[in-house]
């Protein structure tokens, strides 16, 4: 064999180590991602089961039924989904979960606050839903509509004033925010 053959043979086995190479990185990064997509669809469906089944209890309890939800379990689920949030989801999402929390510290007995409560999980949901890859494109008003199936007289009460509900809540979460940084 002459050293061109060599020169070859060598360049055809380099090149095909190093294709074997990207293929398997590639590949790898796939399922990793697959596997991360998996993770976090199961955990979001979770929070947003864990949500439902709360807004549902208050509802019952506004009709005088006792609550199925102690304060306790509530806290262990939400710590639950922040320790998985920090391994999987997006920064968007772990960013309005915080506002959400940080709403809820800085107004814990205002009881007018639930409407700006209702943007900060309606804005998780959206996050969420931006994370896994679908479109909030028709939402409108920062998503608000998203538990527009939760709520009897949405269209009465709510829907006349999301755009309202929306700037009021932001500009509360600025403002709590600073407060709280203080």
């Amino acid at each position: 064999m002459t050293t061109e053959n060599w020169i070859t043979l060598t360049g055809i086995f380099f090149s095909a180590t190093i294709g074997y190479l990207v293929k398997y990185l590639l590949d790898k990064k796939a399922r990793f991602s697959s596997d991360n997509a998996t993770i976090k669809r199961d955990m979001y469906e979770n929070y947003i089961k864990f949500i439902m089944s709360f807004v549902t209890n208050y509802q019952e309890s506004a009709n005088n039924k006792p609550r199925s939800n102690s304060e306790k379990e509530v806290i262990e689920k939400m710590r639950e989904f922040h320790r998985m949030a920090i391994l999987y989801s997006s920064p968007k999402v772990i960013e309005a979960f915080a506002d959400f929390l940080q709403y809820s510290y800085k107004y814990p007995d205002d009881d007018g606050n639930g409407a700006h409560l209702m943007v900060l999980v309606t804005n998780i949901f959206k996050e969420m839903r931006r994370d896994i890859g679908l479109s909030n494109h028709g939402l409108r008003s920062g998503a608000i509509r998203l538990i527009r199936p939760m709520i009897n007289d949405y269209d009465q009460t709510i829907s006349p004033l999301e755009f309202s509900l929306l700037a009021n809540a932001q500009q509360d979460l600025k403002n709590a925010t600073v407060k709280k940084d203080d």
